[in-house]
């Protein structure tokens, strides 16, 4: 579980004002608001990427930093090394996390074998978006937090995605996804959190 605990947060303007709200594991939450409005600073305080103003997040009753190694979140391909490759990245994930997943079913599954040892200076957007989400299953964390992960994908590897997003609940992981696919994703998700007038409701 993930709860979120009389949360303030103030960046160039009020983002939370004493907010809660408790995230269940073994479901799939959109976190949903307009945009520009604050989903990403959402996410990254739960991270520990910004510092509230007050207030705590705990992951099963214990702070960011004592279960770091459970929790997964990238938010976005343009935080690469260029100069990596996706096989280097999948590598240091595997080991930081000290996962169990096998790197050559990721890599089939997302039908990277052709590229994944060339720098990722040379992928397109849907290259390294598909590695962004092979890196969350080779975390096997138990706590996934994505930022519009869906973004560059096409249909069918969008699909893809959803059916490893629903396997990934099924496993009792906890999944808190921003995207902008709201109408897409209503089959897969279990709840829908909407920021609005610095608090996050329900629906």
């Amino acid at each position: 579980m993930i709860e979120i605990k009389d949360l303030n947060l103030t960046l160039r303007e009020p983002i939370l004002k004493d907010a809660n709200f408790s995230f269940q594991e073994g479901s799939i939450y959109l976190l949903h608001a307009l945009n520009g409005t604050g989903k990403t600073s959402v996410l990254r305080t739960m991270v520990n990427l910004i510092a509230p103003n007050s207030g705590r997040v705990l992951f099963d009753g214990q702070k960011f930093a004592q279960v770091k190694q459970q929790v997964f979140y990238l938010e976005t391909s343009d935080w690469f090394d260029k100069n990596l490759s996706g096989l280097d990245y999948l590598k240091f994930v595997k080991s930081e996390w000290q996962s169990e997943q096998d790197l050559n079913s990721a890599i089939e599954r997302w039908e990277m074998g052709s590229y994944i040892k060339t720098p990722i200076r040379k992928y397109s957007l849907g290259m390294k978006q598909k590695l962004l989400v092979a890196l969350y299953r080779v975390s096997d964390a138990k706590y996934l937090l994505m930022d519009e992960i869906n973004n560059g994908l096409d249909a069918d590897s969008r699909q893809v995605l959803y059916q490893e997003l629903s396997a990934w609940a099924y496993q009792k992981k906890l999944i808190i996804m921003a995207s902008h696919y709201q109408d897409e994703v209503e089959n897969i998700v279990d709840e829908t959190v909407t920021l609005d007038h610095r608090q996050l409701i329900r629906g």
